[in-house]
């Protein structure tokens, strides 16, 4: 039987989603995660301090974040780790394999194209879209790698919306412009360089060089 949440989800427009802070998103993430581990080692219920303690947050932040999207947990019980994962991954939207194409197949992309663990977390990265597409054939790339030409004929027949870009700066913005034409609506960008693109396409930036340095402030005698 369906619960009210999953049918709720089936009829609601994005238009009409309530307005949710990305960093409440990233957490669900992460509660998600770690509820995987729970059921991986045969837990059916889990405590909200339980919960919050792995994935290192407050209790109260935990509550609060789930308070978007209904109430869940039965007081003295807990929450049920198997519906509360189920909820998680419908609001993600990973409870079904989503496609992806990868823009870029020099060695960062070509590290990506062999991970393995995507699909583990509910995408596949179905092709990978390069320039020079007959010098990147690789045993360890299982996927097909196509020229640039047929990258919007391809998104379209595959109905794809996620997209990562390991291309170079120089090469991003135009490669985001088509993505974006051809109706891809999330863009995982690992070009050092800030996208132009509409309201409604949303853009997650990976700037390793970024990241170490915060690091570096915190390591600091």
């Amino acid at each position: 039987m369906r619960t009210g949440f999953a049918v709720f989800l089936t009829h609601l427009k994005k238009t009409d989603r309530p307005e949710i802070p990305r960093k409440t998103i990233y957490r669900l993430s992460i509660y998600l995660r770690c509820l995987h581990r729970l059921k991986s080692n045969a837990l059916r219920t889990v405590s909200s301090e339980a919960l919050a303690k792995a994935a290192g947050v407050k209790s109260t932040q935990l509550r609060k974040d789930l308070t978007y999207f209904g109430q869940f947990g039965t007081r003295g019980l807990g929450y049920d780790v198997e519906q509360l994962s189920a909820m998680i991954a419908g609001v993600l939207g990973t409870n079904s394999f989503q496609p992806v194409v990868l823009v870029g197949v020099g060695n960062l992309g070509t590290a990506l194209l062999s991970y393995r663990g995507f699909e583990q977390e509910g995408f596949e990265i179905v092709a990978a879209f390069d320039a020079e597409a007959k010098n990147c054939q690789n045993s360890r790339i299982k996927q097909p790698v196509l020229p640039m030409g047929k990258m919007p004929e391809f998104i379209r027949e595959h109905h794809v919306k996620l997209a990562i870009l390991s291309v170079p700066a120089t090469a991003a913005q135009e490669v985001a412009n088509t993505l974006v034409g051809c109706g891809v609506a999330g863009l995982l960008n690992f070009a050092p360089i800030v996208l132009s693109v509409p309201e409604d396409v949303m853009v997650n930036n990976v700037n390793l060089a970024i990241e170490l340095e915060n690091l570096s402030y915190f390591i600091q005698d």
